[in-house]
Protein backbone atom coordinates (compact mmCIF):
# COMPACT_ATOMS: atom_id res chain seq x y z
CA UNK A 1 0.00 0.00 0.00
CA UNK A 2 1.37 3.62 -0.90
CA UNK A 3 1.96 6.30 2.05
CA UNK A 4 2.67 9.38 2.46
CA UNK A 5 2.71 12.26 5.28
CA UNK A 6 -0.16 14.69 5.49
CA UNK A 7 0.80 18.42 6.90
CA UNK A 8 -1.71 20.05 8.40
CA UNK A 9 -0.93 23.48 9.19
CA UNK A 10 -1.49 24.88 12.73
CA UNK A 11 -4.34 27.69 11.13
CA UNK A 12 -6.57 24.89 9.78
CA UNK A 13 -6.56 22.22 12.56
CA UNK A 14 -9.07 23.96 14.71
CA UNK A 15 -11.96 23.75 11.43
CA UNK A 16 -10.19 20.26 9.98
CA UNK A 17 -12.68 18.06 8.11
CA UNK A 18 -11.56 14.65 8.72
CA UNK A 19 -12.66 12.06 6.37
CA UNK A 20 -14.21 8.81 7.83
CA UNK A 21 -11.65 6.70 6.74
CA UNK A 22 -9.11 4.96 9.19
CA UNK A 23 -5.83 6.83 8.36
CA UNK A 24 -3.80 3.58 9.66
CA UNK A 25 -5.15 0.95 7.09
CA UNK A 26 -8.15 3.21 4.66
CA UNK A 27 -10.90 1.29 6.05
CA UNK A 28 -14.32 2.94 5.73
CA UNK A 29 -15.84 1.39 8.80
CA UNK A 30 -13.41 3.20 11.63
CA UNK A 31 -13.30 3.93 15.10
CA UNK A 32 -13.08 7.01 16.43
CA UNK A 33 -10.03 7.55 19.11
CA UNK A 34 -8.49 10.46 20.77
CA UNK A 35 -4.97 10.60 19.76
CA UNK A 36 -1.99 12.60 21.54
CA UNK A 37 -0.28 15.16 19.21
CA UNK A 38 3.62 13.86 19.80
CA UNK A 39 4.59 10.26 21.57
CA UNK A 40 6.05 11.32 24.90
CA UNK A 41 4.92 8.68 27.73
CA UNK A 42 2.97 10.52 29.85
CA UNK A 43 1.46 12.70 27.21
CA UNK A 44 -2.24 12.59 26.60
CA UNK A 45 -3.27 16.13 25.97
CA UNK A 46 -3.86 18.02 23.54
CA UNK A 47 -5.12 15.18 21.35
CA UNK A 48 -6.79 14.90 18.08
CA UNK A 49 -10.53 12.74 17.42
CA UNK A 50 -8.92 10.51 14.50
CA UNK A 51 -10.56 7.45 12.71
CA UNK A 52 -8.18 4.03 12.94
CA UNK A 53 -8.80 0.43 12.47
CA UNK A 54 -10.05 -1.21 15.42
CA UNK A 55 -6.77 -2.58 16.86
CA UNK A 56 -4.86 0.10 16.52
CA UNK A 57 -7.80 2.15 18.33
CA UNK A 58 -7.38 -0.16 21.25
CA UNK A 59 -3.52 0.37 21.22
CA UNK A 60 -4.07 3.99 21.69
CA UNK A 61 -6.66 3.70 24.20
CA UNK A 62 -4.45 1.41 26.29
CA UNK A 63 -1.83 4.36 25.68
CA UNK A 64 -4.06 7.29 27.06
CA UNK A 65 -5.34 4.56 30.07
CA UNK A 66 -1.82 3.45 31.20
CA UNK A 67 0.20 6.66 30.06
CA UNK A 68 -0.03 9.02 33.26
CA UNK A 69 1.45 6.41 35.37
CA UNK A 70 4.93 6.01 32.92
CA UNK A 71 6.51 8.76 34.85
CA UNK A 72 7.05 6.28 37.93
CA UNK A 73 10.01 4.35 36.70
CA UNK A 74 12.29 7.55 36.23
CA UNK A 75 11.04 9.12 39.72
CA UNK A 76 11.82 5.79 41.08
CA UNK A 77 15.28 5.95 39.30
CA UNK A 78 15.62 9.05 40.72
CA UNK A 79 15.22 8.00 44.22
CA UNK A 80 17.62 5.00 43.43
CA UNK A 81 20.09 7.87 42.32
CA UNK A 82 20.08 9.88 45.11
CA UNK A 83 20.44 7.08 47.90
CA UNK A 84 23.07 5.73 46.11
CA UNK A 85 24.75 9.13 46.37
CA UNK A 86 24.34 9.30 49.64
CA UNK A 87 24.68 5.81 51.14
CA UNK A 88 27.45 3.43 50.81
CA UNK A 89 26.28 0.76 49.07
CA UNK A 90 27.23 -3.16 49.30
CA UNK A 91 28.07 -5.04 45.85
CA UNK A 92 24.62 -6.42 45.84
CA UNK A 93 22.19 -3.24 46.37
CA UNK A 94 24.54 -1.46 43.80
CA UNK A 95 23.48 -3.83 41.50
CA UNK A 96 20.09 -3.32 42.21
CA UNK A 97 21.01 0.70 41.06
CA UNK A 98 22.25 -0.26 37.59
CA UNK A 99 19.57 -2.12 37.07
CA UNK A 100 17.28 0.67 38.13
CA UNK A 101 18.74 3.30 35.46
CA UNK A 102 19.25 0.65 32.92
CA UNK A 103 15.29 0.16 33.13
CA UNK A 104 14.74 3.86 32.72
CA UNK A 105 17.09 3.84 30.32
CA UNK A 106 15.52 1.31 27.94
CA UNK A 107 11.89 3.10 29.33
CA UNK A 108 13.34 6.20 27.25
CA UNK A 109 14.55 4.38 24.19
CA UNK A 110 10.88 3.19 23.75
CA UNK A 111 9.51 6.17 24.15
CA UNK A 112 6.29 6.21 21.94
CA UNK A 113 6.71 2.56 21.29
CA UNK A 114 2.87 0.99 21.48
CA UNK A 115 1.01 4.08 19.42
CA UNK A 116 0.13 3.54 16.18
CA UNK A 117 2.42 4.89 13.27
CA UNK A 118 0.10 7.20 12.39
CA UNK A 119 0.38 8.97 15.36
CA UNK A 120 0.27 13.02 14.23
CA UNK A 121 3.67 14.70 16.03
CA UNK A 122 3.15 18.54 16.39
CA UNK A 123 5.58 21.02 15.53
CA UNK A 124 7.31 23.98 17.72
CA UNK A 125 5.00 25.98 15.53
CA UNK A 126 1.93 24.04 15.75
CA UNK A 127 1.73 22.59 12.46
CA UNK A 128 0.73 18.48 12.18
CA UNK A 129 2.46 15.81 10.69
CA UNK A 130 0.44 12.64 10.51
CA UNK A 131 3.04 9.58 9.09
CA UNK A 132 2.13 7.11 6.92
CA UNK A 133 -1.31 7.83 5.78
CA UNK A 134 -2.89 5.65 3.10
CA UNK A 135 -2.33 7.90 -0.34
CA UNK A 136 -5.90 7.63 -1.11
CA UNK A 137 -7.27 8.42 2.75
CA UNK A 138 -4.22 11.16 2.29
CA UNK A 139 -5.80 12.78 -1.01
CA UNK A 140 -9.56 12.70 0.81
CA UNK A 141 -8.02 14.72 3.42
CA UNK A 142 -6.44 17.58 0.80
CA UNK A 143 -9.83 18.05 -1.16
CA UNK A 144 -11.07 18.80 2.00
CA UNK A 145 -9.54 20.81 3.73
CA UNK A 146 -7.63 23.91 2.04
CA UNK A 147 -4.15 24.28 3.06
CA UNK A 148 -3.48 20.88 3.70
CA UNK A 149 -0.53 19.04 1.77
CA UNK A 150 1.26 15.71 1.46
CA UNK A 151 5.11 15.00 1.60
CA UNK A 152 7.07 11.86 0.83
CA UNK A 153 10.24 13.84 2.87
CA UNK A 154 11.68 12.55 5.88
CA UNK A 155 9.99 14.46 8.51
CA UNK A 156 12.49 17.02 9.69
CA UNK A 157 14.47 16.05 13.31
CA UNK A 158 14.68 18.52 16.37
CA UNK A 159 18.05 18.40 16.21
CA UNK A 160 20.63 17.63 12.87
CA UNK A 161 22.06 14.23 12.57
CA UNK A 162 25.16 15.72 12.98
CA UNK A 163 24.40 17.38 16.70
CA UNK A 164 23.47 13.63 17.56
CA UNK A 165 26.15 12.19 16.01
CA UNK A 166 28.86 14.16 18.01
CA UNK A 167 27.35 13.81 21.72
CA UNK A 168 26.60 10.22 21.03
CA UNK A 169 30.16 9.62 20.41
CA UNK A 170 31.57 12.40 22.75
CA UNK A 171 28.96 11.01 25.50
CA UNK A 172 30.10 7.31 24.52
CA UNK A 173 33.95 7.65 25.17
CA UNK A 174 33.37 9.97 28.08
CA UNK A 175 31.97 6.89 29.11
CA UNK A 176 34.10 4.39 27.95
CA UNK A 177 37.61 6.64 28.94
CA UNK A 178 35.36 7.15 33.16
CA UNK A 179 35.13 3.45 33.23
CA UNK A 180 38.45 2.74 32.70
CA UNK A 181 39.86 4.78 34.85
CA UNK A 182 37.94 4.00 37.65
CA UNK A 183 38.52 0.27 37.16
CA UNK A 184 42.80 0.57 36.42
CA UNK A 185 43.31 2.48 39.50
CA UNK A 186 42.30 -0.49 41.14
CA UNK A 187 40.84 1.71 44.05
CA UNK A 188 37.44 2.35 46.08
CA UNK A 189 36.05 5.38 44.20
CA UNK A 190 32.95 7.18 45.55
CA UNK A 191 30.28 5.46 44.32
CA UNK A 192 29.26 8.77 42.66
CA UNK A 193 31.67 8.59 39.83
CA UNK A 194 30.08 5.48 39.14
CA UNK A 195 26.73 7.12 38.41
CA UNK A 196 28.20 9.53 36.58
CA UNK A 197 30.01 6.66 34.26
CA UNK A 198 26.19 5.27 33.64
CA UNK A 199 24.71 8.44 32.76
CA UNK A 200 27.51 8.98 30.52
CA UNK A 201 26.78 5.84 28.66
CA UNK A 202 22.96 6.07 28.60
CA UNK A 203 23.12 9.44 27.19
CA UNK A 204 25.42 8.75 24.45
CA UNK A 205 22.76 5.64 24.01
CA UNK A 206 19.80 7.70 23.16
CA UNK A 207 21.36 10.21 21.34
CA UNK A 208 22.98 7.41 19.08
CA UNK A 209 19.45 6.13 18.98
CA UNK A 210 18.51 9.76 17.82
CA UNK A 211 20.92 9.15 14.59
CA UNK A 212 18.55 6.40 12.78
CA UNK A 213 17.01 7.64 9.43
CA UNK A 214 13.58 8.34 9.48
CA UNK A 215 10.82 5.31 8.12
CA UNK A 216 9.96 4.66 4.70
CA UNK A 217 6.85 6.26 3.19
CA UNK A 218 5.71 3.15 1.54
CA UNK A 219 5.10 -0.43 3.26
Amino acid sequence: MERTDLIVPAEVVPRLVIPPLAITTGAEDPEWVEVPLGRWRFQRTPSLRLPMDSASAKAVRRWMRYAPWSPVPIVVALGAWVVGSLVDLSGAAFQVLLVVVAATAVSSLLRGQGLPDQTPDRSRSGDLRVPRVPLTVAMDWVAGNPGVSISDDPAPRPYSRRFSTTWAVALLVAAIGLGWTLTADHRENPVLLWQLDIALFVGGLVMAYKIQPPAAGTD
